[in-house]
Parts: structure tokens; C-alpha cells; sequence
């Protein structure tokens, strides 16, 4: 049975039948941005058949939407081997793919601003994603001036960001805690940049820990700043040198660097030392023995910035902090 004539209804009924977005609803009606024909079809289609009239105020106003969001990234992802970017970036193309928007990739840090700046002023995207969140964080508060909708997929130290991410902090103190409950009170740490807010989050976590415990860490034994293979085995030299129970690697690509070294220099874990990571990678599961890591799922990431981002491209109420899930598998380089 039909519908009476002219019942209005809103661009949500609509969607909410047909299991599509909003934004897809109001491109199908105004016949204008990017989506499939069949899905533009299907939407026409369904008004028809209902005899439904659109609510005046739903109706798509003229305006100067890109349907494209914008995704910061650091320069250094062209030749970083972190998994972190290409996962993550999977999630945010599935949802955005959905929303019927186009990625577009930038790279800008604090020492380049230029092509962000560029991508402002021409107003070539409807919303960003910061894929990188700084202690001294030029990049957002270059989009906090903008007016530009974004969110930070990742936790940052300015509350007026929204931003999506692990709990980093907590993950790297639950790790911690387990490795001194096991005894191991010489626990040395080999990290990256310090201004990367990841960075600080998880040594947070390992001070923490030991806090907590009512323990103080060796600062002997820790490490920043470790960019490279050569760095990563000085810092293995030394912390060999001193006696150290565990090494913790910040990330998947150092306590890789870590165990290679570790395996040349024929150290055996963990009958001498005990390794693990305060972020998991395939390396790592896969290493004989398995390495000790916090799991983080990170294209859930990249899809859960980008649905947050999307509220915010429409208008929505969005939560200003959203804290994702992790798992710490403990493994037999720790046991």
C-alpha cells in the first residue's frame, strides 16, 4: 500500500531504510558530488515509490562542499616501515568511501606547514584528519585558525582538539606493571622522537607503572631520539653493558632494530635478557620466541576518526575524546 500523497519525511528516514549516510541521501536528490549510479538510483527510486516529499529544510542547499577530507601526514611516512599509516589509512578510505568522499594526502610537520596551508586557503577539502599529534603541534593549531572541521587520529595534550585514539598511557603502564610483577626491576626503554605525543603517552605509562609500585626506573637505561638501526644497537650495547632485565622497544620497528641486534650479538631471549614492546607488529608475533607487545587495532582507528570527522562535517555533536581498546599479549620473550 502507498503511501498518501506528498507525505514528507527527512533525508534520516531515508537513509536509515535504505542503510546509507545522510550525505549520500542528499546527493542522489540535488544530483550533485560523488556517488555510484546505481546507489543514486536506488535512493531516487525509493522516494518515488513512497510518494515521499523531502522536509523544505532537508532539501540540499547550494554549496561549496569538496566532497574530499583532507589526511595530514608526517613527511616521514614515505619511508617509514610502521604499519600504523597504511593500516590506519585503510580505515579512514573504507568510511570515506561509504560517505562517497575522496582522500586527499598531505604532508606537513612543524617544520612545513606550506602545503597544508595551501590546502586551506584554496578550501580544497571539507574536513582533515591529523595523523600525527605533537607536544609543540603547529599543524593543528594551523587548523584550529582555519575553521576547517578536524580531528586528531591519535591523543593530543590540547582539549580543544578532538581526537580520536588508544590510550596509549594507560596500554604501556598495564605492560609495565606485568613485567615488574614478574620480578624484572631493571627495565630499560628505547624510544623515538619525545615530541611525537604517542612517544611521551607510552614512557608516561612506563613512569607509571613503577610509581605505582612504589618502584623508581634506572633513567640509565633509558633511551629517546633512536631514528635508526645504528642508534638502536648502541643503545642494545649499553643496556647489555649495564645489566638490564628487559628491554622495552617504544614501537614494532625499534624492538625489531632491538632483536636483530640481539640475535646477531647471539643474546638469547629470554634466557639472558627479556624483550617486548610497547606496540605490536607482524615482525614481532611472528619472531622465535613471540615478543611481548601491546596490540593496537589500527584500522579501527582510521575508521573511527573518520566517523567522528564525518559528524563533525555535518554539523553533529560529537564526543570531544574518544579512547579506543587495546590487548597486551604476553608472549615468551617475557616468560
Amino acid at each position: 500500500m502507498q503511501e498518501p500523497e506528498g507525505k514528507k519525511l527527512t533525508m534520516d528516514d531515508v537513509a536509515k531504510a535504505l542503510g546509507v549516510s545522510k550525505t549520500t541521501v542528499s546527493r542522489a536528490v540535488s544530483g550533485k558530488g560523488r556517488i555510484g549510479e546505481e546507489t543514486r538510483q536506488r535512493v531516487r527510486d525509493y522516494i518515488a515509490q513512497h510518494n515521499y516529499v523531502l522536509n523544505t529544510p532537508e532539501k540540499p542547499q547550494e554549496t561549496n562542499h569538496t566532497c574530499n577530507i583532507g589526511v595530514v601526514l608526517p613527511p616521514e611516512f614515505l619511508s617509514s616501515s610502521l604499519l600504523f599509516f597504511p593500516k590506519t589509512l585503510k580505515g579512514i578510505s573504507e568510511v570515506a568511501a561509504k560517505e562517497a568522499f575522496d582522500v586527499l594526502f598531505i604532508l606537513a610537520d612543524a617544520g612545513g606547514l606550506s602545503n597544508l596551508a595551501r590546502v586551506i586557503e584554496c578550501r580544497k577539502v571539507d574536513g582533515m584528519l591529523l595523523m600525527q599529534t605533537l607536544q609543540d603541534d603547529a599543524p593543528a593549531e594551523l587548523l584550529k585558525k582555519s575553521g576547517i572541521p578536524f580531528v586528531a587520529a591519535g591523543m593530543s595534550n590540547d582539549p580543544q582538539v578532538c581526537q580520536v585514539g588508544h590510550d596509549h598511557m594507560e596500554a604501556c603502564r598495564e605492560l609495565t606493571s606485568i613485567l615488574l610483577l614478574k620480578g624484572l626491576k631493571k627495565i630499560a626503554v628505547v624510544a623515538g622522537d619525545m615530541n611525537h605525543m604517542t612517544n611521551r603517552n607510552r614512557m608516561e605509562g612506563f613512569y607509571r607503572a613503577h610509581t605505582e609500585l612504589g618502584m623508581e626506573p634506572d633513567r640509565s637505561l633509558l633511551f629517546t631520539g633512536i631514528d635508526s638501526q645504528m642508534l638502536a644497537d648502541r643503545a642494545a650495547d649499553t643496556i647489555l653493558m649495564r645489566g638490564a632485565d628487559c628491554i622495552i622497544g617504544a614501537d614494532g620497528v625499534i624492538a625489531g632494530q632491538v632483536l636483530k641486534k640481539l640475535e646477531e650479538e647471539k643474546v638469547p631471549v629470554p634466557q639472558q635478557i627479556r624483550l617486548a614492546a610497547f606496540c605490536d607488529s607482524e615482525l614481532l608475533r611472528a619472531a622465535k620466541p613471540g615478543i611481548t607487545a601491546v596490540r593496537f587495532h589500527m584500522e579501527e582507528l582510521g575508521r573511527a576518526a573518520c566517523r567522528v570527522l564525518m559528524q563533525k562535517i555535518r554539523g553533529e555533536e560529537t564526543a570531544q575524546v574518544t579512547k579506543l581498546s587495546y590487548e597486551v599479549s604476553i608472549r615468551e620473550s617475557t616468560k
